[in-house]
């Protein structure tokens, strides 16, 4: 396998990849995008489809094994340690500026979590804000990459009761441990607990956003694993830039977000629309 990694000058993320191949002993090549302008451009047109842009422009680093292209440190060091085992649990980061987000700890299969955890300690030890998301499920995990200091903010992502659960992850989480889930993310300094609209799969083979109902449903299943009605509790919903997208759908109003928090008060008092 050779391996060719695409980075920009001063990049802090391409330094923390870098590193990990260094300590691994992982042989590369590197291109930069600005010194070798030439091969970066061919291999960008070449690879567009392929290649995420954010606000800022591409993401480095890229890598490309002359099979699979990934994207950002986290997506890279994932593929590194597991191949393509732990997909499904890291993705693109949509934050910038030091921060590092597209971690989602519920998701993570049983067989992958030391490369989970040492996934998050490599971030950390690069120098990037980690966040952690996590929807209730697998809180033993959220615990151990808390007590191993690879967290700068943790988020807990309600997507709706425990029929969109089955619907997005194929199992939802039981009361006991999204209880326990709760009391970690309320331990830790920085934190938000909130219901995450995202598009949901039915059983008629359509996708659509979860209804008022859900979203009243899912307040409830946080009420009852932690019994206060004061809880905080946000309303947000994924946009175009969240990983996984619309999936066709049209961006949620504002008057959809007030439907949600209308019904999410009924039980959680304090739950608020999210800034966008």
């Amino acid at each position: 396998m050779s391996i060719t990694l695409y980075t920009a000058p001063d990049c802090q993320r391409c330094k923390i990849v870098k590193a990990f191949l260094k300590e691994r002993g992982i042989a590369y090549g590197v291109i930069d995008f600005k010194a070798d302008a030439q091969e970066f451009n061919t291999f960008y047109r070449a690879n567009r489809k392929h290649i995420y842009r954010n606000p800022e422009g591409v993401e480095f680093p890229l890598f490309h094994d002359g099979e699979v292209i990934k994207q950002g440190s986290g997506e890279i060091i994932a593929y590194l340690l597991a191949g393509r085992a732990l997909e499904v649990a890291v993705t693109r980061s949509e934050l910038l500026h030091g921060w590092i987000s597209g971690l989602y700890v519920s998701r993570c299969p049983a067989e992958q979590e030391d490369n989970f955890v040492t996934l998050a300690e490599h971030l950390a030890a690069g120098g990037l804000s980690v966040l952690l998301r996590t929807d209730g499920r697998n809180p033993a995990l959220l615990r151990r990459l808390v007590a191993a200091k690879t967290a700068a903010r943790l988020s807990l992502d309600i997507p709706g009761p425990a029929a969109v659960y089955h619907a997005l992850y194929g199992q939802a989480p039981d009361r006991a441990a999204l209880a326990e889930t709760i009391e970690i993310v309320r331990a830790f300094p920085d934190h938000e607990i909130r219901f995450f609209a995202t598009p949901v799969p039915r059983a008629d083979g359509a996708v659509s956003w979860p209804t008022r109902d859900e979203a009243g449903e899912a307040a409830n299943l946080v009420f009852e694993a932690c019994g206060d009605h004061q809880l905080p509790y946000r309303i947000a919903c994924a946009t175009a830039e969240t990983p996984g997208g619309l999936q066709g759908l049209a961006p949620l109003e504002d008057a959809v977000l007030l439907k949600y928090r209308s019904a999410s008060r009924s039980t959680l008092f304090k739950a608020d629309i999210a800034p966008r």
